[in-house]
C-alpha cells in the first residue's frame, strides 16, 4: 500500500514538471536505448551464435603449426582427423568438412556457390530437419558413391523456384552430375557460408596423407566430459602421433575450444565487449546528468522536506520516495530508449552486407526479443536508482533549522555541491574515453585505407573465377589457355587501360598459406616447415597495382610455360630466409623438401604486401608467373583510362569470360576499394558507433558543465552583486566562473586519461596499427573537452557579468 502511494506521489511530481522530466527521460532514453541495441548484437553474436541444442557439448578441433602461437590455428590433415576419430575416447562422435566453391550450371546462368564437402555423419552431429527428401547416408562419403547433394533453402528458393519436385533430379557442378537427394532450412548454418552440401570422399591415399593439411574438424563432448579432459586426452593423442611421425607431424600441436568460441572469434568477441562497455559508460554519464537535474529540482523542495521530517518522516521514508520518483523517469527513459534502439538495429542490420554478415554467426538472430526488453526494464531500473541515489541521499537530510528559517532559499550544504562537482568530473572522464577509443579506431581504420589506397582501389574493377577440377582443366595448359584468352578479351573492352590476375587480393583476408621449400636450406623436421602465400600473377600486375620490385626484376612474356621456371619473393620473405644477402639466383620450390616440384629460380624481391587488414606483420609471399603456375582460382583486375566507374566494365567483363567458356561463371566483380571495405567492416562498425557514442557522450557532459554553472551563478548572484559594488571588473567576474569550469575540467582529464590509456591498451590487441600511447590523440581529445567546458560555460559566465549590483543587493 505504502509503494502505492509513493507511486502515485511520484507520478504526480513527474508530471508536475513536464519539461526537467521529459529532458530526464531523454537522456536516460539515449543511455538506455544504446545499452539495449549492443545487448541484442551481444544477445545474437555471443549468446546464440548456433542454433543448436547441445551446442554447449560441440567442440572445435584445429591443429597449431610449429612455433606458433597456441591460439594460431590451422586446418587438419585427414590423417590426424582420422586418429583423433578412432582414438578421442572423450568425444562421442567426429565429422569433417572443408569449404568447397562450385560453379552451378544447367539452372539458368552459370553461377559460383559457397558449398561445402561433409563427412556422411556431419548432419547427425549438427542435425537440421530437411524440408525436403534427407541428408547424407553412412556411405554416401565412400569414393565412388558420393554424387549426392543436399541443397540449403535459400539456394534451393533463389536458384530453383521452390521447386517441390527437386529431390531426385539431377544437377551440374562443376561440370559433373550430382543428385539431389534433400532441402535443408534454414537452422543449417555449418559451415558458415555453406549453400549446399556434398559428401566429403577421403580415399585410402587421403587418408594416409599426414602433410596436407586442409580440413575442419568438429566433435561432440560425451555427456559429463568437460572440455580440459577432452584437451588433455587429445593432446596425448598427438604427442604420440609426434614421436612416431616426426618427419610430419614433429612440434605440431592441437587447439580444442568450443564451436561458439571458434564461430564467434577473438576479435568479434572483443569488438561487441567493448562496445558493450562504451555504452555502458554512456549511460553513467546520463545518469550523471539525471542526477545532477534532480539535485537542482530538490533544491526548491527543501522546505517541503524539511517540515516532513519535522513533522516525523523517517528519512529511508523520504528516500524510497525520492528513489520511487527516479525509477519512474527511468522507465519513462526505457520507452524512449526502445525506439532509440529499434532504430539504431535497423541501421546496424541493414548497412552489414550479406556477404559479410552469413560469416557472422547469430547475426540473423540479432533482434528486440523478450530477453531485450527484461534487460532494457532491468537497466532503467538501474539507471533510475543510480540517477536519484545521492540527490535522494541528500534530499533527506535536510538542514532543518537553516532551510525552516530561509525558506528553502539557498539552503544547498557544501557536500552536495562537492558531489555535483564530482559527478560532472565523472562525465568528463567517461567521456575522455570514449573520446579517445573512437579517435584511435577511427585513425586505425584510416591507416587501413590508407594503407590500400596505394593501389587506386577505386579505379580498379575485380572479378573472381573458379575453374572446376574436371578433366577440361586437369592441365595446366588448359587453365593456361583460359586465363589469356579471357585477358585478351578483357583488354579489347572499349576504355580498359590495362589488366592483370594474380591469385588474392590485397587486404580483403581471402588468402592462405602453402609451403615451400629452400634450396640449401632443408627443413630437418615439421618443426622446420616454411609456408608463404602463392601468388600465380600476369606479367604486368607489378606495374597496374604497383607492387614495388625492390631488386631484380619483374616477370616478362618470355617467362612461359616452356621456359625455366622462375619466382619474386617479397621484401620479408628474404630478409627472413637469406638475411644480409641478396636472394637473386637462390633456388625454391613448392611444397616440401621431397616434393617433386620443379625448383624456381629467384629473379627479383618485392615489396611486402598486407594481405590480411587485421594483421600488420607482412605475411611471406612466393609470386609465379601465371604461366608457369597457372592455379585453379584467379582473380582479374581491370583498370580504366582516367577517373571514371569502372563498375561500367562489369558487363563486358562478364562477357568476355563467358566468351572463352560459357559455363564458367564470373563472381565478386566489384571495385578493389568495395573488397578491402567489405574485409574490413567489422572495425568500420566499431568505429562508427564508438564515434556516435562519443559524441553523444560530449553533448551529454557539455548539458552538465552548463548545469553546474549555471546552477552556481544563480546560486552566488549575491556574491557577484556585492563584488560589482565593490568595483570589481567583468574580466574579474568571468574568470571566477571558468576558473570553477576549469577546474572541473583539469580533474576529469587527471582521471579519464589513465582510463583512456587502458582503453587504449586493449584495442591495440583488437586493430594492428593503433598506438596507446599516440600523444598527438589524447592532446586533441583535451583540446576538444576543454573547448566544450569553455563553451557551456560561456553563457553562465556571461550572465553572472550582467547581474545589476543594486537588485542583487536588495535580495535578503
Amino acid at each position: 500500500m505504502t509503494f502505492l502511494q509513493d507511486l502515485k506521489f511520484g507520478l504526480r511530481l513527474v508530471i508536475k514538471a513536464p519539461g526537467a522530466s521529459l529532458i530526464a527521460m531523454l537522456a536516460l532514453g539515449l543511455g538506455i536505448g544504446a545499452n539495449t541495441a549492443i545487448f541484442s548484437v551481444a544477445n545474437g553474436i555471443l549468446l546464440h551464435p548456433l542454433p543448436y541444442a547441445h551446442l554447449g557439448r560441440l567442440v572445435d578441433l584445429a591443429e597449431v603449426a610449429p612455433h606458433r602461437p597456441p591460439d594460431s590455428t590451422n586446418s587438419v590433415s585427414a590423417f590426424n582427423y582420422a586418429t583423433w576419430k578412432e582414438q578421442a575416447h572423450s568425444l562421442e562422435d567426429v565429422a569433417a568438412y572443408q569449404y568447397n566453391q562450385v560453379n552451378l550450371s544447367g539452372a539458368g546462368v552459370p553461377s559460383m556457390v559457397q558449398g561445402a564437402n561433409v563427412t556422411a555423419n556431419f548432419f547427425r552431429l549438427l542435425p537440421s530437419k530437411p524440408l525436403l527428401g534427407r541428408t547424407f547416408l553412412a556411405n554416401e562419403d565412400q569414393p565412388g558413391q558420393d554424387r549426392e547433394v543436399v541443397l540449403s533453402q535459400a539456394l534451393w528458393e533463389h536458384q530453383f523456384g521452390a521447386n517441390r519436385g527437386i529431390v531426385g533430379q539431377s544437377i551440374q557442378l562443376d561440370q559433373q552430375t550430382y543428385t539431389v537427394v534433400g532441402v535443408v532450412g534454414k537452422d543449417a548454418v555449418m559451415p558458415q557460408a555453406a549453400t549446399l552440401w556434398m559428401p566429403l570422399a577421403l580415399t585410402p591415399e587421403k587418408l594416409h596423407n599426414r602433410g596436407t593439411h586442409n580440413l575442419h574438424v568438429i566433435g561432440a563432448l560425451r555427456a559429463g566430459v568437460s572440455l580440459d579432459s577432452a584437451t588433455s586426452e587429445l593432446q596425448g593423442i598427438v604427442a604420440r602421433v609426434d614421436a612416431a611421425y616426426p618427419d610430419t607431424n614433429r612440434d605440431w600441436g592441437i587447439h580444442v575450444q568450443s564451436l561458439s568460441d571458434r564461430v564467434i572469434g577473438r576479435e568479434t568477441a572483443g569488438y561487441v565487449l567493448l562496445l558493450q562497455g562504451a555504452v555502458g559508460f554512456l549511460l553513467l554519464i546520463a545518469c550523471a546528468n539525471v542526477a545532477n537535474l534532480q539535485f537542482a529540482r530538490a533544491l526548491g523542495r527543501n522546505h517541503e522536506l524539511a517540515l516532513r521530517v519535522a513533522l516525523g518522516a523517517g528519512r529511508a521514508r523520504l528516500m524510497r520516495q525520492l528513489l520511487t520518483e527516479n525509477v519512474l523517469l527511468g522507465l519513462g527513459g526505457a520507452v524512449v530508449g526502445l525506439g532509440f534502439a529499434a532504430v539504431s538495429l535497423r541501421l546496424i542490420l541493414s548497412y552489414m552486407p550479406a556477404q559479410v554478415a552469413q560469416f557472422i554467426g547469430g547475426w540473423d538472430r540479432i533482434r528486440l526479443d523478450a530477453d531485450a526488453l527484461w534487460f532494457t526494464l532491468g537497466v532503467a531500473v538501474l539507471a533510475g536508482i543510480l540517477a536519484g541515489v545521492a540527490p535522494a541521499w541528500h534530499a533527506a537530510r535536510p538542514e532543518l533549522n537553516r532551510t525552516l528559517k530561509e525558506g528553502g532559499r539557498g539552503a544547498i550544504g557544501q557536500s552536495r555541491r562537492r558531489v555535483r562537482f564530482a559527478l560532472v568530473v565523472a562525465q568528463i572522464a567517461l567521456a575522455m574515453v570514449l573520446l579517445v577509443g573512437a579517435g584511435l579506431m577511427v585513425q586505425g581504420f584510416g591507416n587501413l585505407m590508407a594503407s590500400g589506397g596505394n593501389f587506386a582501389p577505386p579505379t580498379l574493377l575485380t572479378a573472381a573465377t573458379n575453374l572446376p577440377g574436371t578433366a577440361q582443366y586437369s592441365s595446366p595448359n588448359a587453365r593456361l589457355t583460359f586465363y589469356r584468352q579471357s585477358l585478351e578479351k578483357m583488354a579489347a573492352i572499349p576504355g580498359v587501360r590495362g589488366v592483370a590476375t594474380m591469385s588474392s587480393l590485397p587486404l580483403d583476408n581471402g588468402y592462405g598459406t602453402d609451403p615451400f621449400s629452400i634450396s640449401g636450406q632443408p627443413a630437418l623436421d615439421a618443426s622446420q616447415a616454411r609456408w608463404a602465400v602463392l601468388q600465380s600473377v600476369s606479367p604486368n600486375l607489378f606495374s597496374l597495382l604497383p607492387i614495388g620490385i625492390q631488386s631484380g626484376r619483374a616477370f616478362s612474356d618470355s617467362d612461359g610455360a616452356n621456359s625455366p621456371p622462375v619466382a619474386i619473393v617479397s621484401q620479408a620473405l628474404a630478409q627472413r630466409y637469406w638475411p644480409g644477402r641478396s636472394p637473386l639466383g637462390e633456388h625454391v620450390k613448392l611444397g616440401d623438401d621431397s616434393s617433386t616440384s620443379p625448383w624456381m629460380t629467384v629473379v627479383g624481391v618485392a615489396a611486402d604486401v598486407q594481405w590480411s587488414w587485421s594483421d600488420t606483420d607482412p605475411e611471406y609471399t612466393l609470386y609465379m608467373p601465371l604461366a608457369q603456375q597457372p592455379r585453379y582460382s584467379q582473380v582479374f583486375l581491370v583498370r580504366g583510362v582516367g577517373s571514371g566507374d569502372v563498375m561500367q566494365f562489369g558487363t563486358a567483363v562478364r562477357q568476355a569470360v563467358m566468351a572463352v567458356d560459357a559455363s564458367q561463371p564470373v563472381f565478386n566483380v566489384r571495385t578493389l576499394a568495395e573488397n578491402i571495405h567489405e574485409a574490413s567492416i567489422g572495425i568500420a562498425y566499431v568505429s562508427v558507433m564508438l564515434t556516435v557514442a562519443g559524441v553523444i557522450a560530449l553533448v551529454l557532459a557539455a548539458i552538465g558543465v552548463y548545469g553546474v554553472m549555471a546552477f552556481l551563478v544563480s546560486e552566488r548572484v549575491h556574491e557577484f552583486g556585492i563584488r560589482r559594488a565593490l568595483g570589481a571588473s567583468q574580466g574579474s567576474i568571468l574568470g571566477l566562473v571558468f576558473g570553477r569550469g576549469g577546474v572541473m575540467l583539469l580533474w576529469g582529464l587527471i582521471l579519464g586519461l589513465p582510463a583512456a590509456f587502458f582503453m587504449a591498451r586493449a584495442l591495440q590487441g583488437l586493430i594492428q596499427g593503433i598506438s596507446a600511447g599516440d600523444a598527438i590523440t589524447y592532446l586533441s581529445i583535451s583540446l576538444l573537452l576543454a573547448i566544450m567546458a569553455a563553451v557551456a560555460c560561456f553563457v553562465p559566465a556571461h550572465n553572472a557579468t550582467r547581474v545589476d549590483p543594486l537588485v542583487a543587493l536588495r535580495e535578503p
